[in-house]
């Protein structure tokens, strides 16, 4: 358990502070989803596997070893986090007041068919220690109010025959309702495409193009 909190404690640090983040910032505008209306705002962030790896990518301090361990650990499991705030005044800027959204989230699959949330019992000790003492205390740390309110959603991502329920790699979709506000994700993941090049002049496009902007060739 001490190698695991310990293995976690390396990987997170070095997501959050390593210099090189290009892919792992383009996969977070794909993942974190953020809405205001008028004083109240919602966020979502849904925390695929994948992001892992693409954060971490630049970055010597974790092995390929231990980024597997992790990936392993956590590929069985859909994890959202979520937060649902009233926004206050404060003298040194904005206030986030926290509203309760344990009985307040859900999720469906490209279907429609809702996907019921894990109870603690169901999940491995592993993962709710990665979130309970490291990544909770983490988002408190680095968002502040915002972060301490921020809630964790665990659901088995292995449907009755062994297969992804959402795979951010291929084509689908699962939709997330927050306090009765819908958070719509369409896959796959065009920061995890493979990058198409024109031929003409080798400029690159994202992996979800068919044609050159430019100049109207078919990739």
């Amino acid at each position: 358990m001490k190698k695991i909190l310990l293995l976690s404690t390396f990987f997170f640090v070095a997501i959050f502070f390593a210099q090189e983040k290009t892919k792992a910032e383009k996969l977070l505008v794909e993942i974190q989803q953020v809405k205001q209306v008028n004083k109240n705002i919602k966020m979502v962030w849904w925390m695929p596997t994948e992001y892992w790896r693409a954060a971490t990518i630049n970055t010597k301090q974790i092995t390929e070893q231990q980024l597997q361990t992790l990936e392993n650990m956590l590929d069985d499991y859909t994890i959202i986090a979520a937060g649902d705030y009233n926004l206050g005044s404060e003298i040194n800027g904005v206030d986030f007041n926290s509203l309760p959204i344990s009985n307040k989230f859900e999720l469906y699959d490209l279907k429609g068919k809702k996907i019921p949330v894990l109870k603690n019992a169901e999940i491995d000790e592993k993962v709710s220690l990665l979130i309970d003492r490291f990544l909770k205390p983490l988002f408190g740390k680095m968002l502040g109010k915002m972060g301490t309110g921020i809630e964790f959603f665990i659901f088995s991502n292995k449907d009755s025959a062994g297969n992804k329920i959402i795979d951010p790699t291929k084509e689908g979709g699962f939709k997330v309702v927050l306090s009765g506000q819908s958070f719509t994700y369409k896959l796959p993941l065009v920061s995890l495409m493979p990058e198409k090049t024109c031929p003409i002049d080798q400029q690159k496009f994202p992996g979800n193009y068919i044609y050159c902007p430019i100049h109207g060739n078919k990739f």
